[in-house]
């Protein structure tokens, strides 16, 4: 169906791939690995002709996406379309796919835009939603989504357009082991239907119901062989999901410890918050929570999607007032990038200068500091995230998501906050980004206190020494990682 031959393609600051050769047969289980920056998204815009390639030739049903050899022009627009119809991509930022206001005008908007009959389109939104069980979103408005909702209403938008293969890029990353599993079991299901599938992930587990699996690095296609055991991406399936269902009590209560006199932490005091609250869109997202993190540590918040972890992270940095209760840190309201500070899911979509070393500048400037100054925590953070200097002079759109993910983290030092709130900061990242990440945010601990969000379980148990489950809006447990293996 889809044939690359001695592809070759670079951006204008860099090569990327070179030598690519490779055939996907009709309904082929493709999976494709490989570290950040080795070339997949890359690799994912080219096979439906987003990207053209510098050399070699593409071809889609044999259709041709490649610029000729003795004409500088692409293919036709129509040979384009129908390459593109034939082949739908799911990327890893939903927001970036998201085009209605609600998930049923979202996944409408690309069935009316290839001419499905209306009939048509209320069937394949019912199959759908019901294939990934998000029936219950079909009213709700994308915006106030979690990440990992979004990211399933995504897979239904393209699924439903029922292209002849779908190309899945880092498409599962927000997800919590049961609703992954859930996603993965629906993409095979589609594969059982003749759909071709190429699933990119740094997850290996992900990758266990591929018919073949290959591995970019660097720029190249190479052998790889799926790990067996030890695979710590597979423990994280494991683990049971009662963090999505929890029990609603707790083993430490957060109010006990409290003391008339203020001591040092963050103070979450019966915070409830709804979104559009007195309109038909109201969703209530955080229900009479009552929590302390105290200062100089890493406090570990896990849940399930749309649980309210991004909604407190929010809160907590002072980026929303709650709607009842009060968040309090040392004393004091929240003070965005002052005592508190965050990053988000999605940092690429905050980036808006030509380099990377004028984006990281940008808000340290805007406080005064000198010029030699400014160099010298830009130079520490990002040495700290484990990038160099020569990552200063790039363009930051031309990064892999994983670098971006690693500048934006070396964004947020650099301005040493009190207390760092990193809600979902290892999403998308392979496993050596990955643990890089996480040994950063043990060594910051050291001077400031973290509030790290996941729904990666694993990751929360190495590096928390205190760790809340929120459910579905409810504070379902708090205390120390050992209640919290006890508990669940």
């Amino acid at each position: 169906m889809i044939e690359l031959n001695d592809v070759y393609f670079a951006y204008p600051d860099k090569p990327v791939l070179s030598g690519i050769n490779l055939h996907v047969r009709r309904g082929e289980y493709l999976g494709i690995t490989g570290d950040n920056g080795s070339g997949k998204t890359t690799l994912a815009k080219l096979l439906n002709g987003l990207l053209m390639p510098c050399g070699g030739k593409i071809t889609v049903n044999g259709q041709s996406t490649s610029m000729s050899t003795s004409v500088p022009t692409t293919c036709d627009p129509e040979s384009l379309l129908a390459i593109r119809r034939s082949v739908g991509i799911v990327f890893q930022n939903p927001d970036a796919q998201a085009i209605g206001e609600t998930v049923e005008e979202d996944i409408v908007f690309g069935l009316e835009n290839i001419g499905i009959p209306k009939s048509e389109i209320d069937r394949r939104i019912d199959q759908y939603l019901d294939l990934l069980e998000i029936r219950d979103l079909r009213y709700k408005n994308i915006t106030l989504l979690s990440g990992g909702q979004k990211q399933l209403v995504n897979l239904a938008a393209v699924m439903a357009m029922e292209p002849e293969c779908i190309v899945f890029d880092e498409a599962l990353s927000m997800l919590d082991p049961t609703s992954r599993r859930n996603a993965l079991d629906a993409i095979s299901k589609l594969n059982r239907d003749h759909t071709s599938v190429i699933l990119i992930t740094h997850n290996h587990y992900d990758l266990h119901n591929c018919s073949k699996v290959i591995r970019i690095n660097g720029g190249r296609i190479t052998s790889w062989r799926l790990p067996e055991y030890g695979d710590e991406a597979i423990e994280n399936h494991k683990l049971t999901a009662t963090h999505t269902h929890a029990r609603p009590h707790t083993l430490t209560s957060a109010k006990g410890a409290r003391s008339p006199q203020m001591i040092p932490g963050i103070e979450i005091a019966h915070v409830s918050h709804t979104y559009n609250p007195g309109t038909d869109w109201a969703v209530p997202a955080l229900k009479n929570i009552d929590l302390r993190i105290e200062k100089g540590r890493v406090f570990g918040i896990i849940g399930g999607i749309g649980s309210g972890k991004s909604t407190l992270a929010s809160l907590i940095a002072g980026l929303d007032t709650p709607t009842t209760g009060s968040v309090i840190i040392d004393g004091r309201p929240p003070e965005p990038g002052k005592n508190a500070g965050i990053l988000f899911q999605h940092p690429e979509d905050f980036f808006f200068e030509k380099t990377v070393r004028e984006d990281m500048a940008f808000g340290l400037r805007k406080t005064g500091l000198s010029e030699n100054v400014i160099d010298r925590k830009i130079r520490s953070a990002i040495y700290a995230v484990g990038l160099d200097s020569g990552i200063f002079e790039k363009s930051p759109f031309h990064l892999s998501s994983g670098e971006r993910r690693l500048v934006s983290f070396g964004c947020v030092i650099a301005s040493a906050p009190d207390y760092l709130v990193l809600d979902e900061p290892t999403a998308g990242l392979d496993q050596k980004s990955r643990r890089r990440v996480l040994e950063v945010i043990s060594g910051v601990a050291r001077d400031l206190t973290v509030v790290y969000i996941s729904h990666r379980v694993r990751d929360v148990l190495d590096i928390s020494e205190r760790i809340a489950v929120l459910d579905d809006g409810v504070l379902a447990f708090t205390g120390t990682k050992d209640q919290y293996s006890d508990w669940r």
